[in-house]
């Protein structure tokens, strides 16, 4: 595939600032936010006060006529997919376009994945779901992830979130991180999606914000083009119509997650991304 030279660009600077940022911070922070799930049971010995409840086997305790905890071995590699939103509001920004921001932090995540013996799946979504890069490892599979976001356009100018984690539900069929990157200006409420796969796996939204959209109204009067309608309108906002828009639809975005036990991170396009992101690694461990 024969790429613009920004896109070259982009790849390339994102790989240096992902690749810099991994080493200094997020390998080991990663390995501590998102661990294995013990499934293999290593050994068994008798109980103890203050070992967990939950972990005795009680077929062996009643055959002994002790109690016997299982101790499992942990196993450590899990699945990252990284649920991308392609829809044509995320080529918007005045800082830096919405879809850079989402494969700078894609890479860093993805990176820290791939250190730690992770495999990285990806899907890219838009109105419907897109292309789907299978997880896999590798240094060739990560640029791989980096060059799909930034470049792949979906069908249809709106955004499904739902539909998109209908096919996170589908296709994941063991327990895994989801990390869904996106304005998240959807067509359609995703209350009940995030709800259903979020009870299986661990969910995280990186909310790919433009800080510069509470300023408009110092713009005046303009004619704006909704980018996911193609409808133009003259708009002409006070401030205090657009903080009280912007205001209602983030307690609504926070709702939607806080509500589903899923974690948001606002990342917003006027700074690297490493830095909520590392914020937010930090707060968890």
């Amino acid at each position: 595939m024969n790429l613009p030279d920004y896109i070259l660009q982009a790849i390339k600077r994102i790989q240096i600032i992902s690749r810099k940022k991994v080493r200094e911070i997020f390998a080991g922070e990663y390995r501590s936010v998102f661990k294995g799930k013990g499934i293999e049971v290593e050994e068994l010995r008798e109980y103890e006060p203050g070992d967990d409840v939950s972990a005795i086997d009680w077929k062996t305790s009643a055959r002994r006529s002790r109690l016997y905890v299982k101790k499992f071995r942990e196993e450590r590699e899990l699945s990252l997919f990284l649920v991308v939103d392609a829809s044509p509001s995320m080529d918007f920004g005045l800082y830096a376009p919405r879809r850079e921001k989402a494969a700078e932090a894609a890479a860093l995540l993805s990176l820290a994945a791939l250190m730690n013996n992770d495999r990285v799946g990806l899907l890219i979504f838009g109105e419907k779901e897109g292309k789907f890069v299978p997880p896999r490892r590798g240094r060739g599979h990560f640029l791989r992830i980096i060059r799909e976001i930034l470049v792949e356009r979906c069908r249809g100018r709106k955004t499904d979130v739902g539909a998109a984690l209908r096919w996170v539900y589908r296709v994941a069929r063991k327990r895994s991180t989801v990390v869904l990157v996106s304005d998240f200006y959807s067509s359609e409420d995703f209350r009940k999606e995030l709800r259903i796969v979020a009870a299986k796996h661990e969910v995280i939204g990186l909310w790919i914000r433009e800080p510069a959209e509470a300023n408009l109204y110092k713009i005046g009067p303009f004619r704006g083009v909704d980018l996911e309608t193609g409808r133009t309108a003259h708009l002409w906002p006070s401030r205090e119509e657009l903080k009280k828009y912007m205001g209602k639809f983030e307690n609504w975005l926070r709702g939607r997650f806080a509500g589903s036990g899923a974690d948001l991170v606002e990342v917003p396009t006027n700074m690297p991304a490493y830095a909520p992101i590392e914020k937010y690694f930090r707060r968890k461990i």
